[in-house]
Order: structure tokens, then C-alpha cells, then sequence
């Protein structure tokens, strides 16, 4: 998958929807633009409330690592904010899989950010709204 761009429509995902937002990556680490996944709209339909989970994993153990799970209501790279508890640092220690639970977060954005990772394996990770 292509890092953070706002220069395409995003894509959308809509209740019961996924997307797929690291596809076996190896991203850079680092704070911003090519450290971070593509963004996903989350659609909201008429009163319906927001929310959305994150589920990936990496095909070793990745080490030590932060990804953090962001989100914005305007498509900057800049205003982007880390969720609350959404700075994910461990993983499951026989699969390797990690997951965050977005249900009470109101957003328009989401994506994630490699902050750090010291080993050098890929990643794959899928966002859903609920």
C-alpha cells in the first residue's frame, strides 16, 4: 500500500466494511508522511455513531516497536493525533498479532504510524468500522 498521500480521494470504509492499510510492509519508521499508512474515510451514516478497530500483525517478532493508531477530522498529516491507549507496543507472543479497539472514538480519519520498530519484519494491518 502506498504511505500517507491526501492528494487522492481516500477510501472509504462504511459499517461493516474493511480495509486493508499495510499489505507485508516494512514501513520507515519516523513521526510523519512515509511512516504512515494510507488514511481511511470512516463513513457515518445518518446518526449512526463512529467507531472502528485495528487488527494486524507481523510475520516475526518485530522487537521492541510503536505503532500508533491516529486520527484527525481534516486530511493533514500534521493534524493527525494519536487515540487515547492507542499507542500499541506489544503483541501477542506466539502470533504476533496486535489489535485496538476504536469503538467510542468520533473521527473522519484514521491510520496508523510506525513509530519505531527494531527488527526489520513486515506488517500487515486492516481497519473496520463497526
Amino acid at each position: 500500500m502506498p504511505a500517507y498521500s491526501n492528494t487522492v480521494p481516500p477510501s472509504a470504509i462504511w459499517p461493516g466494511d474493511s480495509a486493508q492499510v499495510w499489505n507485508a510492509e516494512q514501513p520507515t519508521a519516523g513521526n510523519g508522511g512515509a511512516s504512515a499508512s494510507q488514511r481511511i474515510a470512516i463513513g457515518t451514516p445518518g446518526g449512526s455513531p463512529g467507531g472502528f478497530s485495528v487488527t494486524g500483525f507481523f510475520s516475526a517478532a518485530p522487537g521492541s516497536f510503536e505503532i500508533d493508531v491516529q486520527v484527525s477530522d481534516v486530511d493533514v498529516d500534521t493534524q493527525y493525533q494519536t487515540c487515547a491507549n492507542g499507542n500499541l507496543t506489544s503483541v501477542d507472543s506466539t502470533n504476533q498479532t496486535f489489535h485496538f479497539d476504536g469503538s467510542t472514538v468520533l473521527a473522519t480519519f484514521v491510520r496508523l504510524l510506525m513509530r519505531s520498530r527494531t527488527n526489520g519484519v513486515n506488517v500487515t494491518a486492516d481497519i473496520r468500522r463497526l
